[in-house]
């Protein structure tokens, strides 16, 4: 399961949604930095993204729907990336100063889980290239 490629980007993803996420921080307010678990729509978001590039790593027998949990975990990757800039547009007055790492850990997870499918897709065009030798 981890010997290939996608399953490696899948687990880096997933790892990276559901656990250091909550070591970083997003912003830095004026009471101090403001932590993942201070934000729930944030943290749901977040464990949402996680757990289906998880549950795309899970499903590494059937690729088609590897792809599927890999599109909507990109998909999750960008609400949250919006309502983060969102929210930092409109409690920051978008000071770059404001800004945490947590808020640039979807870009690098959409990266992740892009890369990811490409492999995935790649082995399936070199299945169905097999089957048609058959």
């Amino acid at each position: 399961m981890i010997q290939r490629i996608q399953s490696l980007y899948f687990l880096l993803a997933a790892l990276s949604s559901l656990v250091l996420s909550f070591f970083v921080s997003l912003y830095a307010g004026n009471q101090g930095p403001i932590m993942l678990i201070d934000e729930p729509i944030f943290m749901g978001l977040y464990i949402l993204a996680g757990l289906s590039s998880l549950a795309a790593l899970l499903y590494f027998k059937n690729r088609r729907t590897q792809v599927v949990f890999g599109r909507l975990a990109i998909i999750f990757n960008f609400i949250l990336l919006g309502l983060m800039l969102y929210f930092w547009f409109d409690h920051y007055e978008a000071t770059a100063k404001a800004l945490g790492l947590g808020v640039f850990l979807p870009i690098i997870q959409v990266i992740l889980l892009i890369l990811a499918n490409r492999a995935v897709m790649k082995d399936e065009a070199m299945v169905r290239a097999a089957d048609r030798f058959r």
